[in-house]
Parts: structure tokens; sequence; C-alpha cells
């Protein structure tokens, strides 16, 4: 659906960004104004006072000044001081002009020896300015004589006309390209929200091979963007586990459910009471298999789903070895297999005992359920620079690396293991698990044999075993070529 040009201008004010501009245009003319403000007031007010209290203080000197030396004094401010005074008078009694460039007396001049403006003066100086606003003083002398010094005000009035220009020709442009600027951001955000938003659509469709569009940048966009990717290739990859799952525990109780019902069936054809009995107690054997599948399919729901993560609290990793060696201790020698622990310094975490005390469990158990006899499993948990690590170790006949992301999918089960007791959700839980706690499953080479490491998420494998204290001591494993699996 192309972009609607018609629909521009509605849309352009409801865009975040145009909003924004707006807002920044509106503090940089408030900040600007201030800014002008404070100019203009300090011209305004503060000149103002500076004029009328110089004025005051020459025409005080001047009062008393000697009648023989007014005339050049008068010729001397005026030469020099042009910015305090601009015009002179001295008048006698009648208000005839004695001295200065002020021919006539304002008639409407209060002398008191205050400053006074008139607005429409009536006088013009020697460079011929008159009619304007102007400052005076008048003050009358002790022989009886009027004198009278003025500034003008032109300067003053046209230096507020020159910040106020100054004013506006500074603050409307700056509105104007702000708002253009942001008018732009907003209609290229605007389409690319568009585009978003098809591909939405599209993925709400089914079509969840789509991805949101990504720009090299880091804007915001681009991350939400980034992180709605992540989150599909998520809910694609569980969608896929969810179908895999169907398919693998449709399988799986297949075959308990047809032998039960096979063999009620060979029971009931039975005239042997002890045939129908033991056909019984095998079909209840059969359902119990069911059963478990159906409890551990379960138990790992609520691992992923459950706020399990609330139980969590300190636990050292070399408790939870010591507790499993005590538990498959007597299983090994049952299957004359060496069962070593590696006991080292403690290895503090975070995390929920009992769960780690099953993940633990079934690491050991597959271990040793795929170890020859006279074999050894070595098994130990160790700190390093990244946090604690845990490392399950066997001499069985290994993985092969094709199949090492396979081992951790529900219901894998390689065709050498097929006659091995299981249902193939061990080690799923133990990725479960492992992810919950944050940390990563990563599957080795022991040669002969397979590695297990439980170590924190984004730890370098090869830094782990240069700390390693059983690598070096206790030989848990030879040339080590790993291959990460996140669980996540």
């Amino acid at each position: 659906m192309p972009y609607d040009l018609r629909q521009w201008p509605r849309k352009l004010f409801r865009a975040a960004t145009f909003r924004l501009a707006i807002l920044f245009a509106l503090a940089v003319t408030a900040a600007t104004s201030i800014v002008f403000l404070f100019v203009y007031l300090h011209v305004a007010v503060y000149d103002d006072k500076q004029v009328r209290a110089h004025l005051i203080e020459e025409t005080a000197d001047a009062a008393i000044e000697p009648m023989d030396r007014i005339q050049g004094e008068f010729e001397r401010r005026l030469a020099s001081d042009l910015r305090i005074v601009d015009f002179a008078g001295l008048y006698d009694k009648d208000g005839m002009l004695i001295a200065g460039n002020l021919p006539v007396l304002p008639a409407d001049l209060p002398i008191d020896g205050g400053a006074h403006q008139l607005e429409s003066p009536s006088f013009q100086d020697s460079d011929g300015y008159g009619g304007g606003p102007a400052l005076f003083v008048g003050r009358t002398r002790a022989d009886g004589t009027t004198i009278v010094l003025g500034r003008s005000l032109y300067e003053v009035h046209a230096l507020r006309h020159i910040v106020s220009r100054a004013l506006i020709v500074g603050v409307v442009p700056t509105i104007l390209l702000t708002l253009i600027i942001g008018a732009v951001f907003s209609w290229r955000s605007a389409q690319r929200l568009q585009f978003i938003n098809q591909r939405i659509t599209s993925i709400m469709q089914g079509h969840l091979n789509e991805r949101l569009p990504v720009k090299d940048g880091v804007d915001d966009i681009d991350h939400v963007s980034r992180a709605v990717n992540r989150m599909l290739d998520e809910i694609v990859r569980l969608l896929s586990q969810i179908k895999s799952v169907g398919d693998n525990i449709a399988h799986d109780l297949r075959t308990p459910l047809a032998l039960m019902c096979a063999r009620l069936e060979r029971g009931l054809d039975s005239e042997n009471e002890e045939d129908l009995r033991e056909n019984a107690q095998l079909a209840l054997r059969d359902l119990d298999r069911a059963l478990m599948t159906i409890t551990t399919l379960l138990r790992m729901s609520e691992i992923e789903n459950g706020p399990l993560r609330q139980t969590f609290a300190p636990v050292d990793l070399r408790e939870v070895c010591q507790q499993i060696f005590e538990l498959y201790e007597p299983l090994a020698e049952t299957k004359s297999i060496t069962l070593q622990l590696i006991e080292k310094s403690a290895a503090p975490m975070v995390g929920d005992f009992q769960l780690l005390i099953e993940m633990v469990a079934n690491l050991v158990d597959n271990a040793i359920k795929f170890t020859p006899v006279g074999g050894t499993v070595t098994f130990g948990a160790f700190p390093s620079r990244q946090g604690p690590v845990l490392r399950v170790a066997d001499n069985g006949p290994g993985i092969p690396v094709n199949e090492r992301e396979d081992i951790f999918k529900r219901f894998y089960r390689h065709d050498r293991s097929r006659h091995v007791p299981g249902n193939g959700l061990g080690l799923s839980m133990v990725a479960i698990i492992a992810d919950l706690h944050g940390y990563d499953l990563t599957v080795g080479d022991n040669q002969p044999g397979a590695i297990f490491d439980f170590a924190p998420k984004r730890m370098d494998a090869a830094r782990v075993y240069q700390v390693d204290p059983c690598e070096k001591d206790h030989s848990l494993m030879g040339r080590t070529t790993m291959r990460s699996f996140q669980s996540s």
C-alpha cells in the first residue's frame, strides 16, 4: 500500500517527531526571547537610569560654575561628552539664551533639577536634530539664571528597535528551520513506520519468515526492530519445537500404548489366569512409561513458564556434586564403572538447589548409561573468572559433531541408543535448567567419550580451560574441540 501524500498533513501533526520538533522550536523561542528580553530591558531601563543620573550630575556641576567660565564649559561638554550631553543652554531671567546650542527654553520643562522626558520638543541642535524624544534637566543658578542640559533619546530608541528586529530576525528563521527539519524527519519516520506496519501485517497473516527492516544506524526504531526480529526468531524456533514435540509425543506414546493394547488383548484371549496377570503387569509398565513421559513434559513446561527465579538463592555447586556422587556411586559400582568426583575450591552461584541437583543427576546418569564396563565418569565444579563451571566427562562412545545440537531436542535419540531405556527428554531438561540459570551447555570431545560443560553464557571456552584446575590434575579431557550450544 503506497504512502498516501494526501493524508500527510494530518499525519504530520500526529507524528511524535514533528511534535517534538514543535516543542524544540518553542523551547528555542522561549530561550531566545528571554535573552533578548534581558538585553532589551538592560537597554531600556539601565541606559535610561544612567542617562538621567549623568544629566542630573552634570547639571548640578554646571549650576555652580562661575559665569565667566560657563560658556567655555558648555563648549567643552558638547565637544567631549557626546554620549552624555547633546543640548545645553544658559538663560537669563527673561528666558533669553546667553550661551549654548539650545535656542529656546522648553516651555513645558519643570525647572526642578530632575530629569524629564519631552516627547515632542520644539528644538533643534547644531546638527539639525529635532522633533524627537529627549531627556532634559533644568536648574536655577544662584544668580537667577537657568541652566538646561539635555540628551537625545534617538540612539536609545534606535537601539531598542535594533534589538526588537534582531529578535524577530533571529527567532523566526530558527522556528521555520526547526519545523522544516522536523517535518522532513517526521515524513521519513512515517515512511519507515508505514513499511514496518506492512511487514507486521504480513507476519500476522502467517508469513513468519518476514522480518522488520533494519538499517545500519542505531536509532530507536532499529533497536526495536532488532528486538522484534529476535522475538520472531524465538517464536519460529518454539513453534518448530512444538511441532516436532507433538510429532515425537505421538511417536513415543504410540509404541507403549500399542504394546499395552496388544498385551491386554493377549491376556483376555488367554484362558490361563497367570498369563492374564503377566500381561496386565507388562501393560501397567508400559502405562507407567507413558505417564512418566507426560509427567516429564509437564515438569519441563513448569520450569520454562513458572516464576522459579524467585526461589533462587546462593548455592555451592561443589555441594551439589557431592550429593550426586553419594547417590550414583553405588550404581556406578554395579556396572563396574569408576565414578570420580573432583573436589576443588568452592564454586558459588545463585540458583535453585533442587533444579541443579536434577540437572547434575541427569548429566551423570547419562554419562554412566553410555559408558562401557570398566570405563570412568569424572565430574566436578570449579571456579573461573566468569563464574562457576560444572564439567561431566566420560570415556564412552562420544557424540558426533553433527548431533551436538540435536541431543538437546526433546525426544531425540540416536539409533545407537534406541536399546537404552529412556524417553529422550533428559538432556532437554538439562538444557532448560541451564537456560533458566543464565548458563550455556557446551559439548566437547574427550577422545574417547564426551564432555559436558555448564558455564555462564557468552563465556570464552578457551579461557575456561586455561583456569580449569580439573584438567591439569585429573585429565578430565585430552585435546578438546568445543562447539557451543545455547539452549535458548
